[in-house]
């Protein structure tokens, strides 16, 4: 539940802290005072939607930050957990800044997503506003409402699941039968032909590179190898006839001082040494000749390559792995029959998988709209709807297609929904956009609320002049009821205009709008029992200090005299 909310700098307000307990909260005042501002404040808190321009005149920036006690929510704790966050008090803090040109959102003074912020405060604030009572007329509202009631989002999933391969695979199915095989053979043969004709190997190009540099400096290359020949062994004083003038000298020596310290055979070595480099010199000489006609042809070949890299990928191998994809391809359009014939078989059996899922979910939807007529034709007796009936009528399920999907039925199922009411005795049950008033349409919405969120996680529910056109007396009372009894086990805002449901609150806040220094400030103050006797009686009507409006408050209160 909601323990702490402070609002800096949001529209009208500068700075206002509200520590709402457990139970049911009333928040009243003035109509205008500012009441939608402070919910505004928590709905930013939650994760939805903030415009710049919400941030109070003069100010930099606005923030709200909001304390959840998230005991006894292991949902929220795994949804912290998968994030990568964690609270081992037992609260997460919510903070939300808007600047002049940015909106960022922190948990637990860890920047994150505003789209996290919003999954988790859909889980942990739940508003019914009197806005909403227009989307009460929806039919896919309605299905959702009924689903949530009857518990049956996990079926509601199975069914979307079930409908989503179902789909999937009749796309590709169709895909498969209405594609020009034809032609896409021929792509594919081309592509496949143009790799392999190439006959491509996985080093060539390497060594295609190395040998057009060779023969682009060929000239240069056997000038310089003919002079390295020329120095080692060619000429008369070459390395090579040097050294073989050395070793007949150092012979000499030795045969004269056998501890001289070279050898004749050392020498040799070296001599051998020169022998071999100039052999293999000799080698390259033939390699490095000019050859324009072998640099076209290198030229050529790499320009092959090059051409395939830019068609089909920077690697060798990548490009090899194009012809196989396109050679398996093209086989597999050769055995087009088969795969049609065998996809459509899995197409049959996903259908029959979502037909027995959504027939599943019709028994259950079946099951669940009898309970909900019932349970809000009760409800409604008891907010001064006497006579009234509520009905769920549900759509007949469409016939199924021949190897298809039916063509009525969707990812919700196979059921449409209608809520009807008879707002009086002896009136027929019809579609609620014919005959529900404003008020009516607000209790309706209030017995389904009450209805969903009793069967819901504890949480905090807002329910934002939802009274409205309810009136006062005996409705009231009983609505006020009906809200004590939600607050055990839910946290319970409610901004009304009722002082029957604001008596019976447990924490009652009174919202005001007054100039300060020039600029209108909205405050929002917990009342003690002699300041709610004001609130009360202002709410009752009470002109200055009317002795009577004063008793009554006091009675609503179930204060003494």
């Amino acid at each position: 539940m909601l323990s702490y909310l402070r609002i800096r700098d949001l529209a009208l307000i500068e700075d206002i802290v509200i520590e709402p307990p457990a139970g049911l909260i009333a928040f009243t005042g003035e109509t205008g005072a500012g009441k939608s501002i402070i919910l505004g404040g928590l709905s930013l808190a939650t994760g939805n939607r903030a415009t710049l321009d919400q941030v109070r005149t003069g100010a930099d920036s606005a923030t709200v930050e909001a304390v959840f006690d998230i005991a006894g929510r292991p949902d929220i704790a795994e949804l912290l957990e998968h994030e990568g966050l964690s609270s081992e008090s037992g609260e997460i803090l919510v903070r939300r800044t808007l600047g002049s040109r940015s909106s960022r959102a922190y948990l637990n003074d860890r920047l994150v997503t505003v789209g996290l912020v919003h999954k988790l405060g859909t889980r942990l604030v739940d508003v019914a506003g009197q806005h909403e009572n227009q989307s009460l007329l929806g039919s896919a509202t309605q299905l959702e409402l009924l689903d949530r009631f009857g518990d049956l989002c996990a079926q509601r999933l199975a069914v979307a699941s079930a409908w989503d391969e179902a789909v999937d695979l009749q796309h590709r199915l169709q895909a498969l039968e209405t594609d020009d095989r034809a032609q896409r053979a021929d792509y594919l043969r081309y592509r496949a032909q143009e790799i392999r004709a190439a006959d491509l190997g996985v080093d060539e190009a390497a060594a295609l590179n190395a040998e057009r540099q060779r023969l682009r400096h060929a000239e240069d290359l056997s000038a310089a190898t003919e002079e390295a020949l020329d120095v080692l062994y060619e000429r008369e004083e070459s390395a090579a006839a040097l050294i073989r003038r050395a070793q007949v000298v150092i012979e000499r020596i030795v045969r004269l001082d056998t501890s001289a310290p070279a050898s004749g055979d050392d020498v040799a070595e070296a001599g051998y040494a020169i022998e071999e480099i100039t052999r293999s010199l000799q080698a390259y000489l033939d390699l490095v000749q000019v050859d324009p006609v072998r640099l076209d042809a290198v030229e050529e070949r790499l320009a092959t390559f090059d051409g395939l890299r830019r068609k089909y990928g920077d690697r060798i191998e990548d490009i090899l792995r194009v012809a196989d994809d396109a050679e398996r391809e093209l086989a597999s359009l050769q055995n087009r029959d088969q795969e049609i014939a065998e996809l459509a078989g899995q197409v049959r059996l996903a259908v029959r998988g979502f037909d027995e899922a959504a027939s599943h979910m019709s028994t259950l939807r079946a099951e669940a709209a009898a309970r909900l007529s019932e349970h809000i034709t009760s409800e409604l007796q008891e907010l001064g709807m006497e006579g009234a009936r509520f009905q769920v009528r549900l759509k007949p399920r469409s016939a199924n297609a021949e190897g298809g999907l039916p063509p009525g039925a969707s990812r919700r199922g196979y059921e449409t929904v209608s809520f009807r009411l008879a707002a009086n005795p002896g009136d027929a049950v019809r579609q609620l956009t014919r005959v529900a008033s404003g008020g009516e349409l607000s209790r309706v919405m209030l017995a389904l609320k009450l209805a969903e969120t009793r069967q819901a996680p504890a949480q905090t529910l807002v329910f934002d002049e939802i009274d409205a056109g309810v009136g006062g007396g005996r409705v009231a009372d009983r609505l006020a009821a009906r809200l004590v009894e939600l607050g055990t086990s839910h946290q319970v805002l409610v901004v009304t205009h009722l002082p029957q449901i604001a008596a019976r609150a447990t924490t009652h806040y009174r919202v005001r709008k007054a100039e300060r220094d020039g600029r209108v400030c909205v405050s929002a103050a917990a009342l003690d029992v002699e300041q709610r006797i004001d609130e009360l009686a202002r709410m009752l009507g009470g002109i200055g200090e009317s002795r009577g409006v004063r008793e009554h408050a006091r009675n609503l209160l179930g204060e003494p005299a």
